[in-house]
Protein backbone atom coordinates (compact mmCIF):
# COMPACT_ATOMS: atom_id res chain seq x y z
CA UNK A 1 0.00 0.00 0.00
CA UNK A 2 1.37 3.18 -0.93
CA UNK A 3 0.44 5.63 2.31
CA UNK A 4 2.29 8.24 1.03
CA UNK A 5 0.54 8.35 -2.57
CA UNK A 6 -3.29 8.09 -0.53
CA UNK A 7 -2.10 10.91 1.50
CA UNK A 8 -0.82 13.18 -0.60
CA UNK A 9 -4.24 12.67 -2.52
CA UNK A 10 -6.68 13.44 0.83
CA UNK A 11 -4.54 16.27 1.27
CA UNK A 12 -4.56 17.43 -2.31
CA UNK A 13 -8.48 17.05 -2.29
CA UNK A 14 -9.09 19.00 1.14
CA UNK A 15 -6.86 21.80 0.17
CA UNK A 16 -9.39 22.29 -2.63
CA UNK A 17 -12.67 21.62 -0.95
CA UNK A 18 -11.94 22.18 2.55
CA UNK A 19 -14.05 18.82 3.27
CA UNK A 20 -13.75 15.66 4.91
CA UNK A 21 -12.06 12.74 2.84
CA UNK A 22 -10.86 9.40 3.82
CA UNK A 23 -9.87 6.27 2.20
CA UNK A 24 -11.30 3.43 3.42
CA UNK A 25 -9.60 -0.23 2.60
CA UNK A 26 -11.63 -3.15 1.73
CA UNK A 27 -11.68 -4.20 5.88
CA UNK A 28 -13.37 -0.76 6.25
CA UNK A 29 -10.16 0.53 7.90
CA UNK A 30 -9.54 4.33 7.38
CA UNK A 31 -6.14 4.28 5.68
CA UNK A 32 -5.54 8.27 5.33
CA UNK A 33 -7.49 10.78 6.22
CA UNK A 34 -7.87 14.70 6.01
CA UNK A 35 -10.51 16.51 8.01
CA UNK A 36 -11.36 19.59 9.31
CA UNK A 37 -11.59 18.30 12.98
CA UNK A 38 -15.13 19.80 13.55
CA UNK A 39 -16.64 19.27 17.00
CA UNK A 40 -20.32 18.22 15.53
CA UNK A 41 -19.48 14.80 15.08
CA UNK A 42 -17.57 14.41 17.92
CA UNK A 43 -20.20 15.69 20.46
CA UNK A 44 -22.90 13.49 18.61
CA UNK A 45 -20.51 10.35 19.28
CA UNK A 46 -20.67 11.30 23.22
CA UNK A 47 -23.89 9.31 22.71
CA UNK A 48 -23.89 5.53 21.76
CA UNK A 49 -27.50 5.50 20.42
CA UNK A 50 -25.88 8.89 17.72
CA UNK A 51 -22.87 6.81 17.79
CA UNK A 52 -24.91 3.84 16.26
CA UNK A 53 -27.07 5.22 13.95
CA UNK A 54 -24.23 7.33 12.05
CA UNK A 55 -22.02 3.76 12.02
CA UNK A 56 -25.34 2.05 10.69
CA UNK A 57 -25.87 4.76 8.37
CA UNK A 58 -22.33 4.84 6.66
CA UNK A 59 -22.76 0.78 6.46
CA UNK A 60 -25.65 1.17 4.42
CA UNK A 61 -24.08 3.46 1.89
CA UNK A 62 -21.19 1.54 1.26
CA UNK A 63 -23.33 -1.51 1.07
CA UNK A 64 -24.95 0.26 -1.85
CA UNK A 65 -22.17 1.71 -3.30
CA UNK A 66 -20.18 -1.59 -3.49
CA UNK A 67 -23.63 -3.26 -4.68
CA UNK A 68 -23.82 -0.34 -7.67
CA UNK A 69 -20.00 -0.14 -8.45
CA UNK A 70 -21.09 3.73 -8.71
CA UNK A 71 -20.73 7.46 -6.47
CA UNK A 72 -23.34 7.18 -3.41
CA UNK A 73 -24.34 10.79 -2.74
CA UNK A 74 -26.29 11.13 0.38
CA UNK A 75 -27.29 13.28 3.78
CA UNK A 76 -26.57 11.75 6.90
CA UNK A 77 -28.79 10.77 9.50
CA UNK A 78 -27.80 14.09 11.05
CA UNK A 79 -28.51 16.26 7.60
CA UNK A 80 -25.18 16.74 7.14
CA UNK A 81 -23.81 16.11 3.18
CA UNK A 82 -21.69 13.08 2.28
CA UNK A 83 -20.71 11.10 -0.76
CA UNK A 84 -18.90 7.15 -1.24
CA UNK A 85 -17.27 6.17 -4.03
CA UNK A 86 -15.96 2.27 -4.53
CA UNK A 87 -12.52 1.75 -5.22
CA UNK A 88 -12.05 -1.39 -7.12
CA UNK A 89 -9.85 -3.68 -8.75
CA UNK A 90 -10.50 -6.09 -11.63
CA UNK A 91 -13.79 -5.29 -10.91
CA UNK A 92 -14.05 -6.15 -7.23
CA UNK A 93 -14.06 -3.53 -5.00
CA UNK A 94 -11.11 -3.29 -2.70
CA UNK A 95 -11.82 0.23 -0.74
CA UNK A 96 -13.89 3.26 -0.87
CA UNK A 97 -13.38 7.20 -1.02
CA UNK A 98 -15.59 8.70 1.52
CA UNK A 99 -16.15 12.39 1.44
CA UNK A 100 -17.82 14.59 4.28
CA UNK A 101 -18.61 17.39 6.81
CA UNK A 102 -20.83 19.76 4.52
CA UNK A 103 -23.71 21.59 4.84
CA UNK A 104 -26.11 23.02 1.57
CA UNK A 105 -25.74 26.54 2.01
CA UNK A 106 -29.54 27.86 2.27
CA UNK A 107 -31.74 29.55 4.83
CA UNK A 108 -32.08 27.70 8.19
CA UNK A 109 -29.89 25.12 6.92
CA UNK A 110 -28.05 24.59 10.57
CA UNK A 111 -32.01 23.77 11.98
CA UNK A 112 -32.39 20.33 10.52
CA UNK A 113 -28.88 18.92 12.08
CA UNK A 114 -29.60 20.80 15.88
CA UNK A 115 -33.39 19.71 15.44
CA UNK A 116 -31.97 15.90 15.05
CA UNK A 117 -29.20 16.16 17.15
CA UNK A 118 -31.53 17.00 20.10
CA UNK A 119 -33.73 14.80 19.46
CA UNK A 120 -32.03 11.35 19.70
CA UNK A 121 -29.12 13.28 21.90
CA UNK A 122 -31.60 15.29 24.63
CA UNK A 123 -29.02 15.92 27.30
CA UNK A 124 -26.80 17.54 24.26
CA UNK A 125 -25.68 21.22 25.23
CA UNK A 126 -27.83 23.32 22.87
CA UNK A 127 -25.40 26.01 22.68
CA UNK A 128 -22.57 24.16 22.51
CA UNK A 129 -24.23 22.00 19.53
CA UNK A 130 -24.94 25.20 18.24
CA UNK A 131 -21.76 26.37 17.78
CA UNK A 132 -20.22 23.04 16.44
CA UNK A 133 -22.79 23.44 13.44
CA UNK A 134 -22.30 26.76 12.85
CA UNK A 135 -18.04 25.47 12.36
CA UNK A 136 -19.46 23.46 9.41
CA UNK A 137 -18.10 24.70 5.77
CA UNK A 138 -21.24 25.31 3.74
CA UNK A 139 -21.38 24.70 -0.10
CA UNK A 140 -24.26 25.54 -3.08
CA UNK A 141 -25.85 22.15 -3.94
CA UNK A 142 -23.82 22.52 -7.14
CA UNK A 143 -20.23 22.71 -5.55
CA UNK A 144 -21.35 19.53 -2.91
CA UNK A 145 -22.39 17.36 -6.07
CA UNK A 146 -18.84 19.21 -8.41
CA UNK A 147 -16.73 17.88 -5.30
CA UNK A 148 -18.89 14.05 -4.86
CA UNK A 149 -18.60 13.70 -8.66
CA UNK A 150 -14.29 13.76 -8.41
CA UNK A 151 -14.71 10.80 -5.80
CA UNK A 152 -14.77 8.24 -8.68
CA UNK A 153 -12.21 10.00 -10.82
CA UNK A 154 -9.79 10.21 -7.88
CA UNK A 155 -10.87 6.13 -6.97
CA UNK A 156 -9.72 5.68 -10.80
CA UNK A 157 -6.63 7.31 -10.45
CA UNK A 158 -6.13 4.91 -6.89
CA UNK A 159 -6.60 1.66 -8.92
CA UNK A 160 -4.67 2.43 -12.03
CA UNK A 161 -1.73 3.53 -9.79
CA UNK A 162 -2.35 0.11 -7.29
CA UNK A 163 -2.25 3.09 -4.30
CA UNK A 164 -4.42 0.67 -2.31
CA UNK A 165 -2.67 -3.14 -2.68
CA UNK A 166 -0.86 -4.78 -0.26
CA UNK A 167 -2.12 -3.05 3.40
CA UNK A 168 0.06 -4.64 6.20
CA UNK A 169 -0.80 -2.43 8.86
CA UNK A 170 -1.97 -3.84 12.31
CA UNK A 171 -5.16 -2.80 14.17
CA UNK A 172 -2.71 -1.68 16.69
CA UNK A 173 -0.57 0.43 13.83
CA UNK A 174 -3.03 2.24 12.68
CA UNK A 175 -4.10 3.50 15.92
CA UNK A 176 -0.81 4.69 16.55
CA UNK A 177 -0.88 6.37 13.74
CA UNK A 178 -4.54 8.29 14.09
CA UNK A 179 -3.10 9.16 17.97
CA UNK A 180 0.03 10.76 16.30
CA UNK A 181 -2.13 12.98 13.44
CA UNK A 182 -4.42 14.06 16.36
CA UNK A 183 -2.22 14.19 19.68
CA UNK A 184 -2.84 17.68 19.66
CA UNK A 185 -6.83 17.22 19.53
CA UNK A 186 -8.63 15.23 22.39
CA UNK A 187 -8.84 11.74 21.67
CA UNK A 188 -11.54 9.38 23.21
CA UNK A 189 -11.96 5.03 22.42
CA UNK A 190 -15.11 6.44 20.51
CA UNK A 191 -13.32 8.67 18.41
CA UNK A 192 -10.94 5.90 17.51
CA UNK A 193 -13.44 3.41 16.84
CA UNK A 194 -15.59 5.73 14.63
CA UNK A 195 -12.51 6.80 12.66
CA UNK A 196 -10.92 3.22 12.14
CA UNK A 197 -14.12 1.45 12.16
CA UNK A 198 -13.42 -1.33 14.98
CA UNK A 199 -14.93 -1.81 17.98
CA UNK A 200 -13.78 -0.34 21.29
CA UNK A 201 -12.86 -3.91 22.35
CA UNK A 202 -11.44 -4.70 19.21
CA UNK A 203 -9.06 -1.62 18.86
CA UNK A 204 -8.24 -2.45 22.93
CA UNK A 205 -7.23 -5.49 22.95
CA UNK A 206 -5.57 -5.62 20.03
CA UNK A 207 -3.28 -2.85 21.04
CA UNK A 208 -2.38 -4.28 24.22
CA UNK A 209 -1.47 -7.51 22.75
CA UNK A 210 0.69 -6.09 19.99
CA UNK A 211 2.08 -3.03 22.23
CA UNK A 212 2.07 -4.36 25.86
CA UNK A 213 0.42 -1.17 27.12
CA UNK A 214 -2.73 0.54 26.83
CA UNK A 215 -4.02 3.01 24.66
CA UNK A 216 -4.59 5.59 27.56
CA UNK A 217 -1.33 4.59 28.59
CA UNK A 218 0.06 5.20 24.98
CA UNK A 219 -1.44 8.69 24.37
CA UNK A 220 -0.45 9.64 27.96
CA UNK A 221 3.07 8.88 27.35
CA UNK A 222 3.02 10.79 23.41
CA UNK A 223 1.64 13.74 25.03
CA UNK A 224 4.30 13.64 28.24
CA UNK A 225 7.35 12.91 25.58
CA UNK A 226 6.05 15.86 23.43
CA UNK A 227 5.49 18.27 26.37
CA UNK A 228 9.04 17.80 27.14
CA UNK A 229 10.26 18.00 24.43
CA UNK A 230 8.63 21.82 23.92
CA UNK A 231 9.85 22.69 27.00
CA UNK A 232 13.17 21.83 26.61
CA UNK A 233 13.22 23.10 23.39
CA UNK A 234 10.93 26.00 22.83
CA UNK A 235 11.95 28.96 25.25
CA UNK A 236 9.26 31.55 24.41
CA UNK A 237 6.22 29.47 24.61
CA UNK A 238 4.07 29.08 27.54
CA UNK A 239 3.34 26.48 29.77
CA UNK A 240 -0.26 26.69 28.81
CA UNK A 241 0.78 27.02 24.88
CA UNK A 242 2.12 23.35 25.51
CA UNK A 243 -0.78 22.04 27.51
CA UNK A 244 -3.15 23.19 24.77
CA UNK A 245 -0.58 21.30 22.08
CA UNK A 246 -0.22 18.33 23.92
CA UNK A 247 -4.37 17.76 24.04
CA UNK A 248 -4.92 19.37 27.39
CA UNK A 249 -7.82 21.44 27.94
CA UNK A 250 -6.93 22.44 31.37
CA UNK A 251 -3.61 23.57 32.74
CA UNK A 252 -4.10 22.38 35.92
CA UNK A 253 -4.82 19.09 35.14
CA UNK A 254 -1.69 18.73 32.46
CA UNK A 255 0.61 20.18 35.38
CA UNK A 256 -0.80 17.72 37.49
CA UNK A 257 0.06 14.69 34.93
CA UNK A 258 3.59 16.21 33.77
CA UNK A 259 4.36 16.31 37.64
CA UNK A 260 2.82 13.03 38.44
CA UNK A 261 4.94 11.85 35.02
CA UNK A 262 8.08 13.11 35.46
CA UNK A 263 8.30 14.40 38.93
CA UNK A 264 8.48 18.04 38.54
CA UNK A 265 6.20 20.85 37.32
CA UNK A 266 6.50 22.06 33.76
CA UNK A 267 8.01 25.07 35.14
CA UNK A 268 10.79 23.49 37.29
CA UNK A 269 11.02 20.71 34.45
CA UNK A 270 12.24 23.99 31.71
CA UNK A 271 14.73 25.26 34.15
CA UNK A 272 16.56 21.93 35.08
CA UNK A 273 16.18 21.76 31.18
CA UNK A 274 17.81 24.62 30.51
CA UNK A 275 20.29 24.66 33.55
CA UNK A 276 21.46 21.09 31.93
CA UNK A 277 22.09 23.06 28.61
CA UNK A 278 23.97 25.73 29.65
CA UNK A 279 26.47 23.23 31.68
CA UNK A 280 26.65 21.35 28.41
CA UNK A 281 27.63 24.61 26.54
CA UNK A 282 29.98 25.20 29.18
Amino acid sequence: MNIRGLENIVQTFYDISGMDIAVIDSKNRIVARRYLGNRFCALLHRSPKCLKMCEQSDSLRMSEAKGSGELVTYTCPFGIFEAIAPIKKNNEVVGYLFLGMGLEARNGCHELPLARALEHSPLSDREELEKSIGEIPKYTREKLMAYAEMLPILAEYIENNNLLEGSSRSIGQLTKDYIKKNLSHKITLADLSWNLHFSTVTLTEHFKKEFGMTITEYILQKRMKKAAQMLSNDGDISVKEVSEACGFADIEYFSRSFKQYYGASPSIYRKQARADGEKGIT
